[in-house]
């Protein structure tokens, strides 16, 4: 999912689930900073808001080195990503997650680690009722605070 730099409006409550995915190149992104020009762009601090974000039962191969990057803006961060059974791996190597202003959390088995999500709240979602951890729009829905 990438958002082109000065867009607005928003996206919010997609789920990525049992996918499989073979050598490419960004197995799960997203990008606040995309930028399609052949010149480099400049940076712009409005940006396509994005929550709601589940990835769940998604495994396979990256050809780079981060197989997840979550490029936030630090003006409009991203909110409630979650990850769920996630196995990502390198053919050469170890694969890595870069996160950039990125709130949520992941649970369950997910490889590479996804620690530099932030959430103050991963624990007490989960208690509260399971399917909340797999869709937080549930749990928006209902009016229990998520992250």
């Amino acid at each position: 999912m990438v958002a082109l730099q000065g867009g607005s409006g928003y996206v919010r409550g997609v789920r990525y689930q049992n996918v499989r995915v073979d050598d490419v190149s960004n197995p799960i992104i997203i990008d606040q900073f995309y930028c399609d020009s052949p010149t480099p762009c400049q940076n712009q601090s409005s940006t396509v808001e994005i929550s709601e974000i589940m990835y769940k039962n998604i495994s396979g191969t990256s050809k780079s080195k981060n197989a997840m990057k979550f490029a936030c803006s630090d003006t409009v961060p991203c909110s409630h990503i979650v990850l769920n059974n996630i196995n990502l791996e390198s053919r050469d190597g170890t694969v890595e997650t870069y996160c950039n202003s990125a709130i949520g959390f992941g649970y369950g088995y997910v490889q590479p680690s996804a620690e530099c999500l932030t959430s103050s709240d991963k624990e007490k979602i989960i208690k509260q009722e399971p399917e909340l951890a797999l869709c937080g729009m549930a749990g928006l829905a209902a009016g229990i605070p998520y992250i």
